[in-house]
């Protein structure tokens, strides 16, 4: 074997040998390189889920209406005079409201009360004509026949005297009620009638609203009936207003359910200030039982709401998950929780909005052992 036989001999295995080396420091190198991911660990505090003894309120949704409402309409014909009240205006009862043209009712009523002169007239004359007539029928100068005739002619005049007598009450009557009048006091609301319209009897021209007081008309559920009576102290509340809250309480219990709804309509009354409330309005109440339930709480920072649902987060063990509650009324600085967790779990209070579904967490403090 020459030598370069033997050169080309130990080549080739040399230069595999330096190919697999650089192939094998490079894997090395690489996995030096490749680290894993630092775990983030979140410091959170923690408070358990507890019971409460909170008095038993029911809240509803409903809308107000006038205490006391008066249709007010014509009662005779005629074309409006004079219209004296409009929209939002405050009127008493016995206030003209609406005139009208009463020309011919003055007359109707002129020739009612000449027709009762005449019918009275005429009733003095056969009274005097029966008691003669009487007179002489005893003493057996007339016969029975002339007698009967003078008793009937009275009986006559006098039925003729009492139909004059009320053809003049419903002439003043009818003239009276040319001058339309609120029968209650309140606040006039959809005025409807103009000065020149002719009016037919019974044609509506406005309403006259009573709202020293108010009601506020909800709905109860079958489920809820029980808890509802009369004389339960409620409060109110309108966006319009804020926090201002309106006092009342329950006074009217449909004892028969819609039956389409089969629910139970329920009448609030409520103080009225300033008459803030205005009917057609929509308000929010509490109604207060006076007896005391227990509740489950959760503070209010526990509770984070996702597309219209609400989450709290438990801590189990180091990792945070993450669970779907029903939630009720707030409660001083706490929420009911309804559903969807248990008495004495623990609820994760802080860096809520940063946790995902099992996140790795710690405790601040010692907050594990005090919760």
């Amino acid at each position: 074997m020459n030598l370069e036989y033997k050169w080309k001999f130990w080549l080739i295995p040399l230069i595999l040998i330096v190919i697999l080396g650089f192939i094998v420091s490079k894997n090395i190198l690489n996995k030096r390189s490749i680290q894993p991911p630092e775990v983030h660990i979140q410091t959170v505090k923690v408070k358990a889920a507890e019971k409460v003894k909170k008095e038993d309120i029911l809240e509803y949704t409903g809308s107000i209406e006038a205490f006391d409402e008066a249709l007010i309409s014509a009662r005779v014909p005629g074309r409006v005079s004079r219209v004296l009240a409009d929209n939002g205006g405050a009127v008493v009862a016995g206030q003209p409201l609406v005139m009208l043209e009463d020309q011919d009712y003055v007359i109707g009523l002129a020739a009612s009360e000449a027709a009762l002169k005449k019918a009275e007239v005429n009733l003095a004359g056969m009274r005097a004509n029966f008691k003669r007539m009487q007179e002489l029928y005893d003493s057996k100068v007339v016969s029975r026949k002339d007698f009967e005739d003078a008793e009937n002619g009275l009986k006559a005049a006098e039925a003729d005297a009492e139909a004059a007598a009320s053809g003049v009450a419903a002439a003043r009557e009818a003239l009276r009620n040319a001058t339309i009048v609120s029968p209650i006091s309140g606040f006039v609301a959809g005025r409807s009638v103009t000065t020149g319209q002719v009016l037919s009897p019974g044609e509506p021209l406005m309403t006259v609203q009573d709202i020293s007081n108010v009601y506020m008309v909800i709905h109860v559920e079958q489920k809820n009936l029980a808890r509802v009576k009369t004389g339960q102290k409620a409060e109110a509340t309108v966006d319009a207003f804020g926090d201002l809250k309106f006092a009342g309480h329950v006074e009217i219990i449909n004892p028969a359910a819609d039956k389409s709804a089969r629910v139970f309509e329920t009448k609030i009354r409520l103080s009225n200030p300033g008459h803030l409330l205005k009917p057609g309005m929509y308000a929010g109440v509490e109604i207060r039982s006076g007896e005391a339930e227990e509740v489950l709480v959760v503070p209010q920072n526990a509770v984070i709401s996702v597309e219209g649902l609400y989450f709290v987060f438990i801590a189990e063990g180091d990792l945070a998950r993450r669970q779907q509650v029903e939630i009720g009324r707030v409660i001083d600085q706490s929420v009911e929780i309804k559903s969807g967790i248990t008495e004495g779990q623990l609820v994760i209070v802080s860096n809520v909005n940063k946790l995902k579904d099992q996140d790795r967490i710690t405790f601040a403090d010692s907050q594990q052992q005090e919760a």
